[in-house]
């Protein structure tokens, strides 16, 4: 027997996994398996053993049923046992030169009807007889599949043919005819494959597997017969005679050859394969680097054109266009389109494609279109007026269009149309990298049309929240807001402007973070508060700390900064006040830049005091808001991007228009790829026409005479005669009143801007006048009752050192109803 060790089963391959190397290496095993095997029989043995060792399962378990291989003999060749059992077989004489059919080993299970045998010796039949046929129909099968047949079985010139034959399917073949064994055992496919021995004599070897046998994997065992006929020819057949040197010689050749045939083949159909899979990398590779590209674009405009251009040189189309569709705010549908390839001047002058026998596959979303040569397509040249392609339009032979149907709606969202002067350019493949594209497209179409629709949404609701600037006398005033770049959420920045008594002006920047519904609805409600608590006149820092209180109660108010200051031009000052956030930046009138305001005080609902200070804000100077997102980003830290603003603030040129400066101000701070909103609030301080004069009084007798006196020059100055009767009880009563109650020097104002003159009284008392009705017999309580009935609207708000008493004159109109403040 052979010395080489039987083949472990778990190394074993299924059929469906059997390749070209497998194929080298079982055609090596079972030759030199057979070779060294002791005889003929031996090397049979080896033979079958080793091919249902071959194939396993991923278990270990052999997946081949039953190996049998079968030889010819002459009859005057065979054991004289076997001879009686070929005579009882045909039931009389058999010449001396009949070809009997031996079966030489089996190995697994052997299906009951196999050749009929004598005790000790091997199965032996006729196969020129109609039992031998019936009793091994593969074999008979295999030879007639090589050749002809005779009437009684096979002719010796069929076998000398035999290759390789095989039954996909085993149950119901009337190849395999001991269907109960295919059942019983599960075979669910045959293979049978043999070739020449020395003197005539053939082999054949038939395997029945539990598993399918490809026809790829059945083709290789041309190859295994060969080897198997090289091992067998080591031997003689029988275990007569010598070894035939020449045939084993020519065995070896054939083996040979039919490797080199077999690996021919098998590089071929791998090269195909690479190309092939090649192709189909190369069509994932497009797919997946241009869906990247289109589906993490969210403006529109840029979205469509990257979506035309990507198609256009994929397809090799000599020009390409997409025709999509959008919906304005009224719900009304229009269509647009990009080219790719042409200028636009090429089809301004065409109207839009309708919906005309080839266009309507595409725009109805019922599929591809890809045609050789459109212009004998059946659909083509029926519709008027142009029975075809315009005059002027660009030849047009191959065709490809595609539609774009949104994954989610399915709504038609558009299509894709290629063309070429030439025929035939169109392949399948360019039509499978079309629709690739138009599937990306949809899917970016939709998310592009959401987030528009998403940020206008929020853009809107954030512009309806914040104010109208209004136009301030004396005070240029620019403002922005940007929301984000990116995300269509609306965020917590917010800016105001409010005209305050006695021609004051507050300013305020506040940021609520985060983002979405929750943040804005916070931000709306400290914006109200903090205009609420200015429009009562409070000072900067009472005003931070009532709207701390109430962030401190508010719901999700979780970290709120806000930047508040009032410009008082009576003395060209500006308090402020900061609750945590950014510095604010005071340019004065000969360039040079401050930081004011920084680590004033703990942010909203945090803080519960806020420090207050003043500075100068004389005309000419200047006062820049902010938030984060105009000097913040992934790229740059929070010190950098205010020492980017500071510089640009300093190099803002002074005749550039305030509005034209802030855009170009954001421009280069950002460009156009801020991460949070931006909000921007500018204060130039005009020279104006502001009239404005103080007078400090002491507390004599003659206080009020000379209150009147300054009051009415000044007033003959400004040309303001037809208020001077109502300016001079107002301040009549102010500055008594004042003097009464604090018996201390105190200040008295005049300022006119526009059609107000306001007079205002600032003494160290801390309590505020109130208006009492007076009865017909008391005599006090009736100054206010003057101020209230000659001013448009009078009030107090108190200082660092007492308050301030103020009232309001109109001079050129009349007084509204309700003049208190």
């Amino acid at each position: 027997m052979s010395s080489l060790p039987p083949r472990d089963a778990r190394d074993g391959r299924d059929f469906a996994s059997f390749g070209l190397s497998d194929m080298v290496r079982l055609t090596a095993d079972l030759r030199a398996a057979a070779e060294s095997a002791d005889d003929f029989a031996a090397a049979a043995a080896e033979v079958v053993e080793r091919l249902r060792d071959r194939f396993a399962d991923e278990r270990g378990g052999s997946v081949v049923r039953s190996a049998r291989l079968f030889s010819t003999r002459r009859f005057d060749a065979l054991p004289e046992a076997s001879q009686q059992v070929v005579r009882e077989s045909v039931s009389g004489d058999v010449e001396a030169g009949a070809c009997c059919l031996v079966l030489e080993a089996t190995a697994g299970m052997g299906p009951t009807r196999t050749a009929p045998t004598a005790s000790g010796m091997p199965g032996t039949l006729l196969p020129t007889s109609a039992e031998a046929a019936a009793a091994v129909p593969m074999i008979s099968a295999l030879a007639a599949a090589s050749g002809s047949r005779s009437a009684g079985g096979t002719t010796r010139e069929a076998w000398d043919r035999l290759d390789v034959f095989h039954v996909p399917e085993a149950d119901g073949s009337e190849h395999v005819p001991d269907q109960d064994f295919v059942r019983e055992h599960g075979v669910r496919s045959a293979l049978a494959f043999g070739g020449a021995l020395p003197d005539g004599n053939l082999f054949c070897v038939v395997l029945l597997a539990g598993v399918p046998i490809p026809a790829g994997t059945a083709e290789l065992f041309r190859a295994v017969a060969v080897s198997i006929r090289a091992g067998l020819l080591a031997h003689p057949v029988g275990g007569r005679g010598d070894v035939d040197v020449v045939a084993q010689r020519d065995a070896l050749r054939d083996h040979l050859r039919v490797l080199e045939n077999t690996s021919r083949e098998q590089a071929a159909d791998l090269e195909t394969t690479v190309r092939r899979l090649r192709a189909e990398v190369e069509l994932v590779d497009t797919l997946q680097v241009v869906g990247h590209r289109l589906t993490s674009q969210l403006h529109l405009d840029t979205l469509v054109q990257d979506a035309t251009d990507a198609a256009t040189k994929a397809t090799g189309a000599e020009f390409g266009a997409f025709f999509y569709n959008l919906v304005d705010q009224y719900g009304e549908s229009y269509t647009l389109y990009t080219l790719s390839g042409v200028p636009r001047s090429a089809f301004e002058r065409f109207p839009m494609p309708r919906n005309t026998d080839v266009f309507a596959v595409t725009f109805n979303g019922e599929g591809a279109v890809r045609s050789d040569d459109i212009t004998q397509d059946p659909r083509y040249g029926h519709n008027t007026p142009y029975q075809g392609m315009p005059p002027g339009h660009l030849p047009v032979r191959s065709y490809l269009a595609v539609p774009v149907i949104s994954p989610s709606s399915q709504e038609v969202l558009g299509g894709f149309f290629f063309g070429h002067h030439e025929a035939g350019r169109f392949t399948e493949r360019h039509e499978q990298l079309a629709e690739g594209i138009a599937g990306y497209s949809a899917i970016a179409l939709d998310n592009a049309r959401l987030f528009d629709r998403q940020r206008s949404t929020a853009t809107e609701l954030t512009h309806s929240m914040l104010p109208a600037v209004p136009h301030v006398t004396g005070l240029a005033i620019a403002s922005r807001y940007l929301p984000a770049a990116t995300g269509s959420e609306v965020g917590g920045d917010w800016f105001d402007v409010l005209e305050l008594p006695a021609g004051r002006t507050a300013f305020v920047v506040g940021d609520v973070v985060g983002r979405g519904v929750t943040a804005a609805a916070v931000m709306g409600q400290m914006r109200t508060a903090v205009r609420s608590y200015a429009l009562l006149d409070l000072p900067p820092a009472d005003v931070l700390r009532h709207a701390s209180g109430l962030a401190g109660v508010t719901p999700k108010a979780t970290f709120i900064t806000c930047f508040y200051a009032v410009h008082d031009p009576a003395d060209n000052t500006l308090a402020y006040a900061n609750a945590g956030h950014l510095p604010a930046i005071l340019t004065r009138p000969d360039g040079t830049t401050d930081l004011i305001g920084k680590g004033l005080g703990m942010p909203l609902g945090v803080g519960e005091t806020f420090l207050q200070r003043q500075t100068s804000f004389p005309a000419g100077a200047r006062l820049t808001l902010y938030t984060d997102g105009l000097v913040e980003s992934r790229d740059r830290d929070l010190t950098t991007g205010i020492e980017a603003l500071l510089a640009e603030l300093g190099a803002l040129p002074r005749e550039l228009d305030l509005q034209v400066a802030c855009d170009k101000l954001i421009d280069r701070l950002t460009a156009g790829r801020h991460d949070d909103d931006v909000a921007l609030l500018h204060v130039h301080h005009l020279a104006g026409n502001r009239r404005v004069a103080s007078m400090p009084l002491d507390t004599g007798p003659t206080v009020t005479t000379r209150a009147r006196a300054f009051v009415a020059a000044h007033l003959g100055l400004w040309d303001l005669p037809q208020v001077r009767d109502a300016a001079l009880t107002v301040t009549s009563e102010l500055v008594a009143n004042a003097v009464q109650h604090t018996n201390r020097p105190i200040v008295l104002r005049l300022h006119h801007q526009d059609s107000l003159l306001s007079v205002v009284v600032a003494d160290h008392g801390a309590s505020a006048p109130r208006l009492f009705e007076a009865t017909p017999q008391e005599e006090r309580h009736r100054g206010l009752i003057l101020v209230d009935a000659f001013a448009t609207r009078w009030g107090t708000r108190a200082t660092p050192d007492g308050k301030v008493v103020w009232a309001e004159i109109a001079t050129t109109r009349t007084r509204p109803p309700g003049g208190t403040s």
